[in-house]
């Protein structure tokens, strides 16, 4: 039986902010996440969990990769969207604009690890963001913090470069012990120490 493959994006980005944030360890990690099989698509999930698990480990290089791998993440995507199409989704009324940046990012999520991608809830200066499952957040022991950075900053990061200014909120995590992982990103200006 062949191991799930996971998406090209999710592999590189992680390795790239491996090699930037935490050098002294890329040596390491490079057992698992090799530019060669990074290249061919080869990376199976579970590598990248291996990956996952062991950045788990490293304290708050943990948060500090998961947030430059989503932001990468963000910014490829976004890149591969032809510059005519970028343009004209940056001319949309905000509110339309936004709901076509969630949709381009729930594809490249499900793109990263063949799961499911974004449910959306769209207020009046928030969206709420389920993913009901979280590649980053299997854990075997349940953590005190919430393990889905990566989704919060490559949202935050897709709708920024749309020209909407985003802050993402943990509400919920299943590496906490939530039925699901949820996300709160409040859209537009915030107030300073916002929390």
């Amino acid at each position: 039986m062949l191991e799930p493959k996971t998406g090209r994006i999710l592999a590189a980005s992680l390795h790239q902010a491996i090699n930037e944030l935490l050098p002294t360890r890329v040596e390491f990690y490079e057992s698992w996440l090799s530019a060669g099989h990074i290249r061919k698509g080869e990376l199976g999930r579970a590598h990248i969990a291996a990956v996952v698990s062991f950045l788990r480990q490293e304290g708050t290089g943990y948060d500090a990769v998961m947030q430059r791998a989503g932001q990468y993440a963000a910014d490829w995507t976004t890149d591969a969207v032809p510059g005519f199409q970028r343009a004209l989704v940056r001319r949309l009324p905000e509110s339309i604009r936004v709901r076509v940046v969630l949709r381009m990012v729930s594809r490249m999520i499900r793109a990263l690890h063949g799961g499911d991608g974004l449910q959306t809830v769209t207020g009046i200066g928030a969206v709420v963001v389920t993913v009901d499952r979280s590649f980053f957040c299997d854990v075997r022991k349940l953590t005190n913090a919430p393990m889905c950075r990566y989704y919060g900053a490559a949202l935050e990061r897709c709708l920024g470069l749309f020209k909407v200014p985003a802050r993402a909120q943990f509400s919920l995590c299943r590496a906490t012990g939530d039925n699901k992982c949820e996300l709160i990103i409040q859209l537009g200006e915030w107030k300073t120490g916002f929390e």
